[in-house]
């Protein structure tokens, strides 16, 4: 248990001394809110950006476009985020020091152990948050003066900017990437022939003004974001792909779900297995494509390693409810005993298409199957940067030297193999080559080291999530075997250098 209390500290510790992660501008003070990723960081997000591609694109026959970080005060007045993207905010009176006071609570009941009461936090109101701050004289984290002489108030979101010269245009950097992908989208419809149902999605980054930024990445002010909006006729009942019908035997397959129901119940618990066909028929979710998205994000995560007892789908309560969404249900993951969101699923119905059609004046519908309509919206939206951090957590293990490691599933760690010679022989050197070579044409990562005694090699391999070390010495030069080294488990086989590709199938 007091490992896992320690599990983050840990990451943290072991993320900024190798290299995963750095703290932004560095040299000049801090920031809060904004990290770099070094070379081994990475190599491991682009990894599990190329499998949600995979998963979410490729497979489906979905589309990916690239659109603009920067947009027009009129796009967010038209997707409602200029009135409605806001927090809580309360300010220390002596020290302006700025907390969000939903998370201010949360944090006070989570020391306390009171779990009931942190987990109704979601359900007040900006004035009954204010009221339980006063009755339990919560003080300011940095000058411990009395928040209870502040108040609570509306904060907006946004990152404001001008374009062009003098005073410019207003315009604002997006806080998600989806707004680009429904300005667009009647376009790509036309261009590409398009029938409904069809996905369009994009990989890029995003940026919200948070009021104090904690829990290193699970709460940026700039960040990335993999989301995808599935565009579709809300009368259609069969359940199509791009005009290919999808196979409904996912619905019996059970997941860990959280209900509103569960959330208002005196009993705190993490939450249920039920079937995708139980929580539609309970209309928990909402439509068969919101269930197979559901199904999808399950598949995807267990393909990164992730157990399912380490994740669960929260539906969101009323109130937490965002101003386009009809249904949210949130992919959360374990961490050090809580859940934090890392995916929000959202019914956007015609919202947005039709607010940017009222904004703009032009009509946002499309004709599919000779009908006219202006398509509902079902948004899978991941928060890259909390998706790697809850990873490098929940892949966190002590060996049997009691050594912090992490193992990391072969589709996401950094590289597949580490390719080490045991002494920087030439004629080992250029077996070295030449194994690295062999490991590329075959699509395989690796990573090459000749420095430091052996042993330290493989603590460091072990440290940042490499799968197999290969040991290249001199009996390789004389029977083509090389040793290879498991992360798991420390153990060694000798195998012959034509076996390495094989090997990584076979385990």
């Amino acid at each position: 248990m007091d490992f896992m209390e320690k599990k983050t500290d840990k990451i943290l510790n072991l993320a900024i001394r190798r290299g995963i992660i750095l703290p932004s501008f560095e040299i000049y003070g801090e920031l809060s809110g904004f990290y770099d990723y070094g070379p081994i960081g990475a190599r491991i997000k682009q990894r599990i950006a190329s499998q949600w591609r995979k998963f979410f694109i490729e497979d489906i026959g979905n589309l990916e476009i690239e659109t603009t970080i920067i947009a027009p005060e009129k796009v967010f007045e038209a997707s409602g985020h200029l009135k409605t993207f806001t927090d809580p905010i309360i300010s220390c009176a002596e020290c302006k020091t700025s907390y969000r006071a939903d998370k201010l609570l949360e944090e006070f009941f989570e020391h306390k152990n009171d779990l009931e009461t942190r987990q109704k936090i979601k359900q007040l109101s900006f004035n009954e948050m204010f009221e339980l701050i006063k009755i339990n004289k919560l003080k300011c984290q940095k000058c411990s003066h009395d928040l209870s002489l502040s108040k609570v108030e509306t904060f907006n979101l946004m990152l404001g900017t001008n374009v062009g010269p003098l005073n410019g245009i207003k315009a604002y950097m997006r806080p998600e990437t989806a707004q680009g992908i429904f300005l667009d989208f009647k376009t790509i419809f036309r261009a590409y022939g398009l029938k409904l149902p069809i996905g369009i999605g994009q990989i890029g980054k995003a940026f919200r003004n948070e009021i104090s930024p904690r829990n290193i990445l699970i709460r940026m002010r700039e960040f990335s974001q993999m989301e995808l909006e599935y565009f579709f006729d809300p009368e259609d009942t069969e359940l199509k792909i791009n005009n290919n019908i999808i196979d409904t035997a996912f619905l019996n397959q059970k997941i860990n779900l959280l209900t509103v129901d569960d959330q208002t119940k005196t009993q705190t618990i993490e939450y249920n297995e039920i079937t995708i066909q139980d929580a539609l028929n309970n209309k928990i979710i909402p439509n068969k494509l919101f269930a197979f998205i559901i199904y999808k994000e399950m598949e995807f995560m267990l393909n990164l390693g992730f157990k399912q007892n380490n994740f669960r789908f929260r539906q969101m309560l009323p109130n937490e409810l965002p101003h386009y969404s009809k249904t949210n249900i949130d992919l959360e993951v374990e961490i050090d005993g809580n859940f934090e969101e890392v995916a929000g699923n959202s019914y956007r119905t015609d919202f947005d298409l039709k607010n940017h059609e009222k904004y703009s004046n032009l009509d946002m519908s499309i004709v599919n199957s000779n009908k006219k309509l202006v398509p509902h919206v079902v948004e899978i939206s991941f928060g890259l940067d909390r998706l790697f951090w809850s990873i490098l957590v929940n892949s966190l293990h002590k060996d049997k030297r009691e050594w912090d490691i992490l193992i990391l599933n072969k589709n996401i760690s950094p590289y597949i193999y580490a390719v080490f010679p045991l002494q920087k022989d030439d004629k080992i050197l250029k077996k070295s080559n030449q194994i690295i070579s062999l490991l590329s044409k075959n699509n395989i990562s690796s990573y090459f080291s000749a420095s430091n005694s052996i042993g330290k090699r493989y603590a460091k391999a072990d440290e940042i999530g490499i799968n197999y070390s290969i040991t290249i010495d001199f009996q390789t030069l004389q029977d083509n075997t090389v040793t290879i080294r498991d992360i798991k488990d420390s153990t060694q086989v000798r195998k012959n250098i034509n076996e390495l590709i094989q090997y990584i199938t076979d385990n």
